[in-house]
């Protein structure tokens, strides 16, 4: 971790304690970070923060703390209901699990467990969901011009995703997201080169043309659709 993302760390941290108070049961930073893969000025901090009461209140204090620091990306839970949040979201807790530390206050995944077939199930709603949008972000680019900006935002949601459904057919994953490219396009059938350009693009953004956006999404939807298709003929419906 650099010391720039080591100091903007410690400061949320002892922002939202300070703003919070007795209301902040835990905070834990998850992601890129504690890969050891976050780029500094591109990489986002991701933080889990679960309240003991979740407010509006609470949630103006976070507001104020990440405003100051917009590359914290929070992710805001009530302590109340954690546990049927995590079922709800499994697919993302269960990458959160593998690359979590806590920073301040009780660990909320320390008994963590997900039936395989719920995660499944969850798993493959995450990726229907992700080819929604991305087909929606594509149709609907004239209106915003920001197709571009979406796919990358979202590129580590489809490394994860790619990722859990592998985990969950026996494959061992390695946790560099360049690494995962051979074994999702040897597993699933695929072209990955989309997938490092987009690395690329994350660590270097830059204006894409018309013509580009086209060729991403065609690419970046084929892989999706292909997953779908594999996940269709191995999991029962």
């Amino acid at each position: 971790m650099s010391p720039k993302i080591q100091q903007a760390l410690d400061s949320a941290v002892d922002a939202l304690r300070e703003t919070l108070g007795e209301n902040l049961y835990s905070c834990c930073i998850y992601g890129s970070v504690v890969r050891g893969e976050a780029i500094e000025g591109v990489s986002d901090i991701n933080l889990l923060i679960i309240l003991n009461q979740s407010s509006r209140e609470a949630h103006e204090a976070i507001a104020q703390v990440i405003n100051r620091q917009p590359e914290i990306d929070p992710f805001i839970l009530a302590k109340r209901g954690f546990e049927r949040s995590v079922r709800a979201f499994a697919p993302k807790f269960a990458s959160i699990q593998r690359h979590y530390r806590v920073l301040f206050g009780a660990d909320p995944l320390a008994n963590f467990r997900v039936d395989p077939p719920l995660e499944k199930f969850l798993c493959e709603q995450a990726l229907r969901n992700l080819r929604l949008r991305l087909v929606y972000s594509f149709v609907t680019r004239p209106r915003h011009k920001a197709y571009d900006r979406f796919v990358v935002r979202s590129l580590p949601s489809v490394f994860i995703q790619l990722a859990e459904v592998l985990r969950l057919h026996g494959v061992a994953i390695p946790t560099e997201f360049e690494a995962r490219i051979p074994i999702f396009e040897r597993e699933f059938e695929i072209q990955g080169e989309v997938l490092r350009e987009l690395l690329d693009l994350k660590k270097s953004p830059r204006g894409l043309s018309e013509s580009e956006v086209a060729q991403m999404h065609e690419r970046l939807f084929a892989i999706l659709d292909s997953v779908l298709l594999w996940i269709e003929t191995r999991w029962p419906a």
